[in-house]
């Protein structure tokens, strides 16, 4: 029995304490969660992968002068990378979008 009540209080303090992540931090991991959704699946949406890359680079577009030149190059890199095993276009449209860094 004290297990369960240590347990209930561990979990009310873990939702207590709330998302730490800013707005922009959020939106990214949003959006970073709805493309993983979709690679994971059997056969991803190639038109759904490519409306949420145009997605992420809106909002490195967006967060620009919050992230810096070198973080949304990072960024953008990486989600480059990802997307090339699932989805060449939306890698094309990532590298299109690394030439203006």
């Amino acid at each position: 029995m004290q297990i369960v009540g240590v347990l209930l209080l561990a979990a009310l303090l873990v939702v207590a304490c709330g998302d730490e992540r800013t707005p922009m931090e959020s939106k990214f991991a949003n959006v970073d969660t709805q493309m993983a959704n979709l690679e994971v699946g059997v056969a991803p949406s190639r038109g759904l992968l490519t409306k949420l890359t145009r997605e992420y680079i809106a909002l490195v577009r967006e967060y620009s002068d919050a992230l810096g030149p070198a973080e949304a190059r990072r960024r953008l890199e990486a989600k480059e990378i990802e997307l090339q095993a699932y989805c060449l276009p939306c890698s094309a449209i990532v590298t299109e979008e690394l030439a203006k860094y």
